[in-house]
């Protein structure tokens, strides 16, 4: 499939969920579904509803407090811990695109450190648009049939419309919905280069304003000082059917894609990171970059043959200890972060990847990596002292 394809197919994706960025864990399914390997359900958990919005509704008044956009959903509960430090460091851009039909997108603030982009941005007028209507609306092919399926119970569709399209398609008698959304690619652009969405996070306003941040990854071959990134806006609109038996629905493109173009500086921020450590078993190397927000990498653990076999079997029937897991110490003080990728790559001797969620206030002389075993917990006089990379 080529880029082009996989364009097409998200773009059609994200019209049909009303302009929502779906969660990486769900893309695979979807793109799946998309291509005719499977169908994917739509009806999604509770605890899946609160992990794809933040907030659903936000008071106007939250924007007139004097924070960006980055400071403005810091202050929400269960946010991501690196958004005010973002409210710091990123540039203030202001960028305003108009889009047909009084659509307004405007890319607020910007950081970029050399290897990630980060971006806040709203979507302003008619972005969301329903009709609805008794009986049926006459398309004579539908996309998808489903039958036993009412909107209603099985669909949770996000927007200032989504409670009044599932209100309205409850099944109690043949009635049709058309909703036309403007929507903004999940991910950028640096020219042909797609730069797939890696985090982000966003609500509405009560008076239908879409607020969001999105953070995505900068292949090493097109960092530079400066780069000029495209975010993509394009619209669709879906018809749906809702019947005692059945549910229909239809979707046609109504907007063309069209990519706009932003720039945003490199910050001089951060450093990059490295240690080795050595011990009569197992050796370890750290690669890490800290920038002024968070410090991410990689450490290579070259261990017991037996350590490779438990991370690829996940069994463990000897009770072997092991090292799981790495905490980071910044002057003494334990990091607050997290464990990206618990993998280990055999050929390596065991390979473990993590991205600490920690706002860097300053650079320090003594940060190490604390080695975490399953049984023993932490030992620190088997820690990776970090220095400066040359």
């Amino acid at each position: 499939m080529t880029e082009q394809d996989k364009r097409k197919i998200r773009e059609a994706m994200t019209s049909c969920l009303s302009g929502v960025d779906a969660l990486p864990s769900m893309r695979a399914d979807i793109l799946r579904a998309a291509k005719g390997e499977e169908k994917v359900k739509r009806n999604l958990s509770k605890g899946l509803v609160l992990a794809l919005v933040l907030i659903l509704m936000m008071s106007s008044v939250a924007v007139a407090a004097g924070l960006g956009l980055f400071g403005q959903i810091g202050q929400q509960a269960h946010s991501d811990s690196r958004l005010p430090g973002l409210e710091n460091v990123s540039t203030t851009l202001e960028k305003a695109f108009d889009v047909d039909g009084g659509v307004t997108v405007t890319v607020h603030q910007a950081y970029y450190d050399g290897s990630r982009v980060f971006i806040s941005y709203s979507v302003t007028g008619p972005h969301d648009v329903l009709e609805t209507g008794a009986g049926d609306p006459g398309i004579v092919n539908y996309d998808w049939e489903e039958p036993g399926v009412i909107f209603g119970e099985q669909w949770y569709v996000e927007g200032p419309n989504g409670q009044a399209l599932a209100a309205w398609l409850d099944g109690s008698e043949p009635r049709w919905a058309k909703r036309t959304v403007v929507s903004v690619h999940d991910g950028l652009q640096i020219g042909e280069e797609y730069l797939d969405i890696i985090g982000g996070e966003y609500y509405w306003l009560e008076d239908g304003t879409l607020m969001s941040w999105k953070e995505c990854e900068v292949p090493a071959g097109l960092a530079a000082n400066e780069v000029t990134f495209s975010i993509g806006v394009f619209g669709g609109t879906t018809t749906y059917y809702q019947t005692a038996e059945a549910l229909y629905t239809a979707h046609e493109s109504s907007l063309k894609t069209t990519w706009y173009d932003f720039t945003v500086k490199k910050s001089e921020a951060g450093a990059a990171l490295t240690g080795t450590v050595q011990t009569a078993d197992w050796t370890a190397t750290a690669n890490l970059t800290a920038s002024a927000i968070d410090v991410k990498g990689e450490i290579i653990v070259k261990g017991p043959e037996g350590w490779t076999d438990i991370w690829n079997s996940w069994e463990n029937p000897d009770k072997l200890d092991y090292i799981n897991d790495w905490v980071l110490y910044i002057d003494g003080v334990k990091a607050g972060g997290y464990n990206l990728d618990g993998g280990v790559n055999a050929a390596e001797g065991g390979t473990v990847r993590f991205t600490l969620c920690y706002k860097l206030d300053n650079l320090t002389a003594n940060m190490k990596l604390v080695p975490k075993y399953r049984y023993a917990g932490e030992k620190p006089d088997e820690a990776i002292v970090l220095t400066a990379a040359e």
